[in-house]
């Protein structure tokens, strides 16, 4: 009966752990030629960077003191807005205010 307990408890554990792998490999899917694209035209155009007191996270929602911009087609990356904050840069799905990448 033990043996059958901690064999549960193992595949429940890698279960979690299969299904959180998961919900974080689908944030952002951008090339390393876009994310390379973001950056040039980010640093380009010198927008301000926004303070904030909230930890700069992937998943984390941004205040609406955070002005999000539009990038150019050819960066291939629409579906998006970029920010500046706290000196870092990132992409940012518009409805939601929620950082899907930090761009390094």
């Amino acid at each position: 009966m033990k043996l059958r307990l901690v064999a549960l408890a193992a595949f429940t554990t890698l279960g979690l752990a299969a299904a959180s792998a998961q919900t974080t490999t689908t944030e952002t899917v951008i090339t390393t030629d876009q994310a390379a694209k973001v950056k040039t035209y980010v640093m380009k155009e010198q927008r301000p960077s926004v303070k904030i007191q909230e930890k700069v996270a992937v998943g984390a929602t941004l205040p609406s003191s955070v002005q999000f911009y539009a990038l150019p087609a050819d960066v291939g990356v629409t579906k998006y807005r970029y920010g500046v904050v706290n000196d870092q840069t990132v992409l940012v799905e518009p409805s939601s205010r929620k950082i899907v990448r930090i761009i390094e």
